[in-house]
């Protein structure tokens, strides 16, 4: 979902928004022309998550066969 900014308030709020949900002023329509758009980027932060739960499994499995292995050598 694009996002741009309140020309009055300043907070951010959805592109095709008529009124701005923060400050309740009717929003001009000149203003998509003066105000910077934005694009959500909400897969960053899901990457990382994914990369450190992958990275983190990885390092309990490794650590759970290498304590299996010495079980095996001990018998």
């Amino acid at each position: 979902m694009t996002t741009k900014i309140c020309p009055y308030c300043k907070e951010t709020i959805y592109s095709n928004a008529l009124v701005c949900r923060y400050c309740k002023r009717d929003l001009p329509e000149y203003a998509d022309e003066r105000v910077k758009v934005q694009t959500s980027s909400n897969w960053i932060p899901a990457l990382l998550t994914s990369a450190f739960i992958v990275t983190g499994t990885a390092l309990v499995v490794y650590e759970f066969l290498k304590e299996r292995r010495n079980w095996q050598d001990r018998e």
